[in-house]
């Protein structure tokens, strides 16, 4: 696995990619709790995701087209100047004391446009890195790279806007700081994450990638007959298509409240609520870490129990939200999504890595369009779901939710459509694959 940062056009890739996502990573808390300090509102809160995530859910197909026609590092680079401008103006405006509610509105649908184009480009541009054989070690770099931001993004984010941290529980009382104690930390926050994005655009600039074109139709083909030529094949294998639709469910009751009613109830249980945030997703990202290293490392599940493996470890997570609501401390729930993120992250890194194998490389970014569009595309009804719902109870919510996750996953585990899944994609013409040995 580290013989690919031995190659120098990897390499730069790689370094730029780690600093991006930090930077992301550290506007991921910054973002939510903005919201949450300027209203005091967690259904605010969700509508704001939901305002970003609308632009994103409608053109991500159309992202994906554009990724297969211009090349997934074209697609990078445009999006990425764009994402730069954003952040920077959101820092500017916070630090001046201008922002309004309105205006973060505005920016927030701006960025959703441009994570239309970034996140197929994203997912397909390894295999124009890379060799076949290399997808998995690669993906599992890249996904180790995502979970250190998460463990240094929300950690950094949750420190410089919280200021000394004490970790004073006040159950229930809501004490925690104020806008205005926190405007300056969030205003460097968005400064952060905006250099992030220029050094990310510098290490584009100077890699070299391969044509995925070599098979592609025509440039005379409409979008709209591109996208359904990819949702035939994806919707055409059992496997992918149960792992599609049952991710499509769990994303929607986990990432939501991950982002809405985590900091809610945060806020809610300790005075200094970002820090304590911050370090409940930290955490998540250390076992992530050690997940993808076990992905990269470790083979992957049989392929005819892949997706049923997967599930399951899913179930786990979703398990998850609802034990941190039964036991206060933040250790607890530290714990939790340790556990949860060695999980995910490997079997993550093997699902995608699938994924790019079983996929012709001209369908490659139309079909990580749609892997992405279910994967977050509801997201935007999630977030203004359990915002509202979250006004109600936050501990009610992360309990139902996690029923149903846990149930929802333990079924997609069970269902005979989950151990059918494709060979390779130059095996043309091969049979879906349903071998207890073969393995992805």
């Amino acid at each position: 696995m580290l013989q690919l940062l031995k190659e120098r056009n990897f390499l730069i890739f790689y370094l730029g990619h780690v600093v991006s996502v930090i930077g992301d990573h550290v506007t991921l808390i910054a973002f939510p709790w903005l919201v949450l300090q300027m209203t005091g509102s967690p259904a605010m809160t969700g509508l704001v995701f939901a305002v970003q995530g609308i632009p994103r859910a409608i053109l991500m197909l159309g992202g994906g087209a554009a990724v297969d026609r211009f090349s997934p590092r074209k697609v990078m680079l445009a999006a990425h100047m764009v994402r730069m401008v954003i952040v920077a103006l959101a820092s500017w405006l916070i630090y001046a004391d201008m922002a309004t509610l309105v205006q973060v509105f505005v920016l927030a649908a701006a960025f959703g446009v441009a994570d239309a184009f970034v996140f197929p480009a994203s997912n397909a541009i390894l295999p124009s890195l890379v060799k076949k054989d290399d997808l998995t070690p690669g993906n599992a770099l890249v996904q180790m790279a995502t979970q250190v931001a998460i463990i240094f993004g929300p950690v950094i984010a949750g420190f410089v806007i919280a200021g000394e941290i004490t970790f004073n529980h006040v159950a229930g009382e809501g004490t925690g700081s104020s806008y205005a104690d926190d405007r300056i930390g969030l205003a460097r926050t968005f400064a952060v994450d905006a250099a992030t994005f220029a050094l990310s655009i510098l290490s584009l600039l100077l890699i070299r990638v391969r044509s995925l074109h070599d098979e592609a139709e025509g440039e005379d083909a409409s979008i709209l007959s591109g996208i359904m030529d990819a949702v035939r094949f994806a919707w055409g294998i059992p496997g992918v298509r149960l792992a599609f639709l049952g991710i499509a469910v769990l994303e929607f009751f986990y990432q939501a409240p991950i982002f809405v009613a985590l900091p809610v109830l945060a806020k809610a249980r300790f005075a200094e609520g970002a820090a304590v945030y911050g370090l409940e997703i930290a955490a998540y990202g250390v076992g992530a870490v050690i997940g993808g290293l076990m992905g990269g490392l470790l083979p992957s599940p049989p392929r005819r129990w892949f997706v049923p493996v997967m599930f399951v470890i899913f179930a786990y997570s979703g398990a998850a939200l609802g034990l941190i609501v039964l036991w206060e401390p933040y250790q607890w729930a530290m714990a939790l999504f340790f556990v949860a993120g060695v999980g995910d992250n490997y079997i993550w890194v093997h699902f995608v890595a699938l994924l790019q194998r079983v996929t012709p490389d001209h369908l490659m970014g139309r079909v990580m369009s749609i892997f992405m569009l279910l994967a977050i595309g509801l997201l935007p009804i999630a977030n203004a779901v359990i915002g509202f719902l979250v006004e109600w109870d936050v501990e009610t919510v992360l309990m139902v939710v996690s029923a149903i996750m846990v149930v929802s996953c333990l079924v997609c585990a069970a269902h005979p459509h989950a151990r059918i899944l494709p060979r390779d994609a130059e095996l043309v013409g091969a049979p879906l694959d349903d071998s207890a040995d073969q393995t992805a």
